[in-house]
């Protein structure tokens, strides 16, 4: 689990389903930019935690965690981290009542704290859409630095096109 003055991020469990679709992966707006397509019930929301949430935690490389606004313990979005060997691909998401508030920098950057101080990770690594700047923004606040444009290769699946992309990417010193 992680805080920060304003959140906390902990295992998703399938507690937090209903919020979560309610908020952030049942919404059309926040699935804009992803490889998914907005979740159309909380089953989808609730199989998508079992898979990566707290309860394979210790079966999977794959891990989710529940973005909860602090003040009131409402879950809000996710961050997602895949690893493999040394490495990690991160991904993240909020739901738009909480976009332009910092909070996605700032879960990010307890994330990359913890990369940095307590794990052996030695690259961590994204893509993001060309045109969503607010993302391109945060991972560049977070600590990631923008590695090669992706020609029409990033799938998004709320228009079925393939998009421009940066890599981003993180290596231990």
């Amino acid at each position: 689990m992680f805080e920060t003055p304003r959140l906390i991020l902990q295992a998703s469990y399938r507690a937090h389903a209903a919020a979560l679709f309610e908020e952030y992966t049942g919404r059309e707006d926040a699935a804009r930019y992803l490889q998914r397509r907005a979740h159309t019930s909380q089953f989808q929301t609730e199989t998508f935690i079992d898979a990566w949430g707290e309860i394979n935690w210790l079966n999977s490389s794959r891990f989710v965690w529940t973005i909860l606004h602090r003040a009131d313990k409402k879950p809000i979005g996710m961050f997602l981290m895949f690893i493999e060997g040394s490495s990690a691909e991160i991904h993240y998401g909020l739901g738009p009542s909480y976009w332009g508030q910092g909070l996605a920098t700032e879960t990010g950057i307890a994330v990359m704290d913890w990369v940095t101080d307590q794990s052996g990770l030695a690259l961590i690594s994204t893509s993001c859409a060309t045109a969503h700047v607010t993302s391109l923004r945060v991972l560049e606040k977070i600590g990631l630095h923008r590695t090669q444009l992706l020609s029409s290769q990033l799938p998004l699946a709320s228009t079925g096109t393939k998009v421009d992309a940066w890599l981003y990417s993180w290596k231990r010193s």
